[in-house]
């Protein structure tokens, strides 16, 4: 049978992923969505939702019908969805004693636009547009994904993003000292960001290095994600294009320097 799919572009607020039961559900049922690697994405049981249970990947990004054993609408909703949720996700019902009653499945893809650039390029701009309201105390952090590790430690299955803070706003100013020195002196967003709603960033002299996913996330005063956008850098090699060129526009990083970098894992929050 296929698997029905649902697509969506980053940035959007949410994301619904559809379930529907397909016999009667007892009052004492457990519901879980899963994702491919059978981490938990939402656990529905005794009546209530169980967040403790949840991976921390979906921690407080989640939730699901408040009367779904009424209307057997078992749908997932998944706020901020980005690139790293594209996945296949399981919704499965268990009775009391650990039977599984029905199991349904649904694709998940999140399209990220990319941008293409010549190496050479005095500067690239990432696109980002606020869709909400921004507050005036509101933290804007660019991130990139700069490499994807995932091992198992005491029979345990961990997965983590390492992600380089890019640029970062915060009280009404940029914050230089949290970027990582990789981009030090290469980045701009434009004034009165939060008034606007163009959290946009410049990014200047970008080479093949500089080739990856990059998440814009705005978080409030609490640390809750208010919206989050990811756009995708592909700078193209130039014929003959001049190494020293490419020395002088990103800073030397001695290999001391790399232990102290800002490798940061993705903020859950």
């Amino acid at each position: 049978m296929d698997v029905p799919k649902v697509e969506v572009d980053s940035g959007v607020e949410s994301v619904q992923l559809p379930c529907k039961a397909t016999l009667h559900l007892p009052e004492d049922v457990t519901v879980e969505w899963t994702d491919r690697k059978n981490r938990k994405v939402h656990v529905y049981e005794d009546d209530s939702d169980q967040p403790e249970e949840q991976h921390q990947v979906y921690r407080d990004r989640t939730k699901m019908n408040e009367d779904l054993l009424k209307t057997g609408d078992l749908s997932l909703t998944l706020n901020h969805p980005t690139e790293e949720d594209t996945d296949t996700y399981t919704c499965t019902a268990y009775s009391r004693r650990g039977r599984v009653l029905m199991k349904e499945r649904v694709q998940l893809y999140v399209g990220v636009p990319q941008v293409e650039v010549d190496s050479g390029v005095e500067s690239v701009l990432l696109l980002c547009k606020a869709t909400v309201h921004l507050p005036k105390d509101a933290k804007v952090e660019w991130k990139d994904d700069y490499y994807y590790d995932d091992y198992y430690y005491d029979d345990y299955y961990y997965d983590d993003y390492y992600k380089r803070k890019v640029h970062v706003y915060e009280n009404s100013s940029d914050q230089p000292h949290k970027q990582d020195q990789v981009y030090r002196d290469r980045t701009t967003v434009k004034r009165n960001l939060l008034k606007t709603g163009d959290l946009s960033l410049t990014l200047k002299y970008p080479t093949d290095g500089d080739n990856h996913t990059y998440t814009c996330t705005v978080y409030s005063r609490w640390k809750r994600i208010l919206m989050e956008k990811q756009v995708t850098l592909k700078v193209r090699e130039s014929d003959g294009f001049d190494e020293t060129m490419r020395a002088a526009s990103v800073p030397h990083q001695k290999e001391s320097d790399r232990s102290s970098s800002l490798y940061t894992p993705v903020d859950f929050y």
